[in-house]
């Protein structure tokens, strides 16, 4: 009974941190350019100014060259590498954008 009491308090103490993390995470706007588009695996593969790679599902009418601008969630770190994306709009195409 002891042991089911500790892990209860547990997953209540790691329930509540994830609550207030979510709280202090931030959402913001990346755009993007489309540099893959795999309709067997139905992802986008996004390439941002820095040269980083963004993903996401539902390729649906997305082409290679599209400009996308990905609503962003920091998840309350400092770190971009555990970002997640939100939601993806269309933005258009620029000719030559490398």
């Amino acid at each position: 009974m002891k042991k089911i009491l500790i892990m209860l308090l547990a997953l209540s103490a790691v329930s509540l941190t994830s609550c207030f993390r979510a709280a202090d995470s931030v959402q913001y706007a990346k755009t993007t350019k489309v540099i893959e588009v795999n309709r067997i695996t139905d992802t986008v593969v996004c390439e941002d100014y820095n040269g980083n790679q963004w993903e996401f599902t539902e390729c649906e009418d997305w082409e290679v060259g599209d400009v996308a601008t990905l609503l962003m969630n920091d998840n309350g770190t400092e770190n971009i590498y555990d970002d997640t994306i939100v939601e993806a709009r269309y933005n258009g195409a620029f000719e030559g954008w490398n």
